[in-house]
């Protein structure tokens, strides 16, 4: 007898800053909205073989704040995607390593207005880890200070 495994998967898809500059809400920077996109599959033994449907979402980049698109948001999102709005924003991400306290920093450089914003301070390695899994990023220039 074997053993089958089942379930659901998820898949993103990370678009970037798309469409009109917006100003956020919450932290009331002004830059272009990232959008991510969730495709859910069901599987079986860890094969996608049924697509569930697709989750958008929309966010801030510089504090993260944003919103699930729901039903017109949804067609909105897909239509700003499509478009292939060039980039406005510059906004590279930047570690730091404090070696003596054994800590990790990040920021957001804007390339365009020279403004830093500091996203968290004193993490631990593994909590850096998962701030960078958890925003999308996959290269961050580090530096020891």
């Amino acid at each position: 007898m074997g053993v089958v495994y089942y379930g659901v998967k998820s898949f993103k898809k990370v678009y970037g800053p798309k469409g009109d500059v917006k100003e956020c809400s919450f932290c009331h920077k002004a830059y272009q909205e990232t959008y991510v996109k969730f495709n859910k599959w069901g599987h079986i033994d860890f094969i996608p073989l049924i697509p569930l449907g697709a989750d958008y979402y929309h966010f801030c980049p510089v504090c993260f704040n944003g919103d699930k698109c729901i039903k017109e948001g949804k067609k909105e999102a897909k239509r700003i995607v499509k478009e292939n709005t060039p980039v406005t924003t510059n906004l590279v991400p930047r570690g730091v390593h404090h070696v003596a306290e054994k800590t990790y920093d990040l920021y957001l450089d804007d390339k365009n207005s020279g403004e830093s914003f500091p996203i968290s301070t004193g993490m631990k390695k593994s909590d850096y880890k998962a701030l960078k899994k958890n925003r999308f990023y996959k290269k961050i220039e580090e530096v020891d200070a």
